[in-house]
């Protein structure tokens, strides 16, 4: 079974961030996508952010990142390990993940 990862990022607006999850999605390059509103997401704005969280093997998060960062330069990206037993997870996570 592959390793699965949790990448976060938190992009400014509400569109780009749907259009980055739509991205995603479409492409193949997650297995599981949140969005979350986050209120003053960055110092002095008062605008919410929006932090995704793409659930994605190993072998997906280096394309995963490049795609966030053409999406959003700027954007903080964070990936780590998922931790918790993956076999508990829905049948549909990991069917056809190597």
């Amino acid at each position: 079974m592959a390793e699965f990862f949790e990448v976060r990022t938190t992009i400014g607006g509400r569109e780009q961030a749907a259009e980055l999850a739509h991205g995603m999605l479409f492409s193949g390059l997650a297995t599981s996508i949140d969005i979350a509103e986050v209120p003053n997401a960055a110092p002095g704005r008062e605008a919410p952010g929006w932090q995704l969280t793409f659930i994605a093997t190993g072998p997906q998060v280096a394309a995963l990142e490049r795609h966030i960062r053409h999406a959003s330069p700027d954007a903080p990206v964070e990936a780590e390990p998922v931790t918790h037993d993956i076999d508990s997870c829905p049948a549909w996570l990991t069917d056809g993940q190597t």
